[in-house]
């Protein structure tokens, strides 16, 4: 395992699909591993999982920081497109390190269902982007996913390989998330 480059202890800490199965992980080894952190937490809660799944998992964060009186969660219901909510988010928690991990996943549902990928995957994306850039956020991090490797045959994947051929929506809105946006890392 790799050593921690960042201490997180006494900060505060955005994590966007934090009911989802890597967010909810990701909370859970925060308030296992630091100490008075403040985690905010934003979901949709959208169907295309099953939503019991994820009210289970925001239990289980609430159970996991009743047990730490030196930390703090709060969640969010909405959607990262939603510019003003991001902004408020911003605004009033004033996370210090943002872990993007929201994006509407699924590379079938993407035939059918063009416009929430854009939504998600590229409006919201820049608007956690833009949040980052406008506000005293330390460290970004954001989730991509092996579908931009496409038709790449060499397995396993490295992610020095080339990603010029994605073959679904899904794979070129991740692909494009980084590349649209890359100016915007500079201070990154």
């Amino acid at each position: 395992m790799l050593k921690p480059n960042v201490n997180l202890n006494n900060k505060t800490i955005l994590v966007t699909g934090a009911a989802g199965f890597i967010g909810c992980n990701l909370v859970l080894e925060l308030l296992r591993s630091y100490e008075n952190v403040h985690i905010v937490g934003i979901d949709n809660m959208n169907d295309y999982y099953d939503v019991s799944i994820k009210e289970y998992r925001l239990s289980k964060i609430e159970e996991a920081v009743s047990q730490k009186e030196d930390c703090e969660w709060d969640f969010v219901r909405g959607n990262i497109a939603d510019k003003t909510l991001i902004d408020t988010i911003f605004s009033e928690y004033k996370p210090t390190v943002v872990v993007n991990l929201a994006a509407q996943a699924g590379v079938r549902y993407s035939i059918t269902n063009p416009d929430v990928y854009i939504e998600a995957n590229l409006i919201g994306f820049y608007n956690i982007l833009e949040a980052c850039r406008h506000n005293n956020v330390h460290k970004l991090v954001f989730a991509s996913s092996s579908s931009v490797y496409g038709m790449n045959e060499k397995v396993p994947y490295q992610e020095d390989d080339k990603v010029e051929t994605p073959i679904s929506l899904y794979a070129a809105s991740k692909k494009s998330s980084f590349f649209i946006y890359r100016p915007l890392f500079e201070n990154y």
